[in-house]
């Protein structure tokens, strides 16, 4: 629009002959005849508008478009003194300006530019329509994929899917949540002589007696980690509320299967996390205290925040010296890989071993070799498993029985790997994490993208912040998404919490004000208040 009837006549006349893929669908003389037309619905891809005019300017219809916050691009035309108007008016949403005479290619080359945003828009428009109305059980599986990528750390996957879940407003967590995992009594099963083809299926009916349970529950997702061990992530109000539920449904789910298979389960609880992000210390956690079923004989609920247990460095060494195992494989004679067998059986038995703790034992093995040497799939795993099966009929073993049992059992693992490459610089590393995040932090942020950026492992950058930086990154990260909220808070005229929300890298206002409060002891609105008073 322009208050001049020749430019407006220039550009009706004209615009399609200028370029092809653009028409005039209407014009006003001022800004208030444009609101106008806007507010009585008609609809723009584009408005070119002078920046000084009677009655309404250019730049106050601009601020009046975003007030309503209209899905059109803006193109302001102005004058050499008026350029200062010109800049102002970007603040509103204005997309480019043009500078009085109007020049004929510089407009040709304004519309082309124009056109390719405006396709751009539509395209992301169409996608955001398709991905909105997916069905609630397409959404809940894009959520298991997250989680699964998460707790596994699948730096690609992450990548990919928490974008996704972030435009779908897919909040996993609004108050607290924790990783409790499930998994069977291994030692039971080949006890009683089952084979471990079928041991699948023993854990598809735990998953699935599972997810039967947690469907009345909001807030609980089930799936699969890397081992087939059943994964269920719950929340609630607080660690109170989690803590509940998770005693009610191991409760339920254990009385289930014992009466269906005669197989107990076992249980652990994670730590409780408030970010989605953080879940996979979570996991960590219960992946970590569930190991102690190799010193209980009764199966179990382990618990995180009650946990004091006195077995932590006893599995430290054991793993580590499971971890020694693959280097020996490539010997043919095996005496290094005969004296690491020795060395396990040495640390974990102080008396003759029963039969339920070497097969305890041996599959715990096998699945930590598993882990570390991710080549082999679940067919080798089933075929020592076998061996291990097969060869445990006595009732006790002596401790030269057992290094023998365990040579047997390794046959489809003797391989050799490859050593990890060699890191970059730790005080570089945490340095491009760091700067990454403050650019980026209201964007939806997972360690495996920051670690991407970053040219190393997830782990490895986890590990690199709690040395360098002396907390997590994702304590780091919230920090300074709370900080750069108080600010916001704090501006005047006074922003929405809503808005605030969402511009330091948040889906959920409620999962904002909770996160908030826990930084700041109060909520968002309150912290608003007491800075403007």
């Amino acid at each position: 629009m322009d208050d001049e009837p020749l430019t407006r006549q220039y550009m009706r006349t004209n615009l399609t002959l200028l370029h092809d893929q653009w028409e005039c669908a209407g014009e006003a003389a001022d800004g208030q005849e444009a609101l106008d037309l806007l507010d009585r619905g008609q609809s723009f891809d584009l408005i070119m508008t002078d920046i000084k005019m009677p009655v309404m300017s250019g730049l106050e219809l601009a601020c009046e478009v975003a007030k309503r916050k209209l899905n059109m691009r803006m193109v302001i035309i102005s004058g050499y003194d008026e350029f200062s108007l010109a800049k102002e008016a970007m603040k509103y949403g204005v997309h480019d300006y043009l500078l009085k005479p109007l020049v004929k290619e510089e407009l040709i080359a304004m519309l082309d530019n124009m056109c390719k945003h405006v396709e751009a828009d539509r395209a992301a428009q169409l996608a955001y329509k398709a991905m909105v109305s997916l069905s609630v059980e397409t959404k809940e599986q894009v959520a298991k994929n997250f989680l699964r990528a998460l707790v596994s750390e699948n730096n690609i996957e992450i990548k990919e899917l928490y974008p996704i879940l972030f435009r779908l407003k897919i909040s996993l967590i609004e108050g607290e949540g924790v990783i409790m995992l499930v998994d069977l009594d291994d030692a039971q099963l080949l006890q009683r002589n089952i084979s471990p083809s079928d041991i699948t299926l023993f854990r598809y009916i735990v998953h699935q007696t599972a997810i039967e349970l947690v469907i009345p529950i909001l807030g609980a997702i089930v799936f699969f980690d890397s081992e087939q061990q059943t994964t269920i992530l719950v929340t609630g109000d607080d660690a109170a509320d989690v803590l509940s539920r998770c005693q009610h449904l191991f409760a339920q789910l254990s009385k289930i299967i014992l009466n269906m298979t005669g197989i107990a389960i076992w249980g652990a609880v994670g730590s409780y996390e408030i970010d989605v992000l953080q879940l996979n210390s979570s996991y960590q956690r219960a992946s970590r205290i569930i190991k102690d079923r190799l010193f209980v004989c009764e199966p179990t609920l382990f618990f995180d925040h009650s946990y004091d247990s006195s077995f932590t460095s006893l599995i430290c060494k054991l793993d580590h010296t499971i971890a020694t195992l693959p280097a020996t494989f490539a010997d043919s004679h095996h005496l290094n890989l005969t004296a690491v067998l020795k060395a396990i059986v040495e640390l974990m038995y102080t008396e003759t071993p029963d039969q339920r703790k070497v097969i305890q034992l041996g599959t715990y093995i096998l699945k930590r070799l598993l882990a570390l040497m991710e080549a082999f799939g679940q067919q080798t795993l089933h075929q020592a498993l076998e061996i291990l099966r097969q060869n445990t009929d006595s009732a006790t073993f002596t401790s030269e029985e057992v290094v023998r049992l365990y040579l047997l059992m390794l046959q489809p693992f003797l391989l050799s790997i490859n050593p990890p490459s060699a890191a970059n610089s730790e005080h570089e590393i945490v340095t491009k994490a760091k700067n990454y995040i403050y650019a980026h932090f209201a964007e939806p942020l997972s360690l495996a993208l920051i670690a991407d950026q970053s040219g190393v492992t997830p782990g490895y950058l986890s590990s690199l912040f709690h040395q360098n930086v002396n907390e997590s990154y994702i304590k780091f990260l919230t920090r300074v998404r709370m900080e750069h909220a108080a600010k916001l808070l704090q501006a005047k005229p006074p922003e929405k919490v809503y808005d605030v929300s969402e511009k330091v890298g948040y889906v959920s206002v409620k999962h904002f004000s909770y996160v908030f409060k826990q930084h700041y002891g109060i909520p968002p609105g309150e912290y608003q208040e007491r800075a403007l008073n």
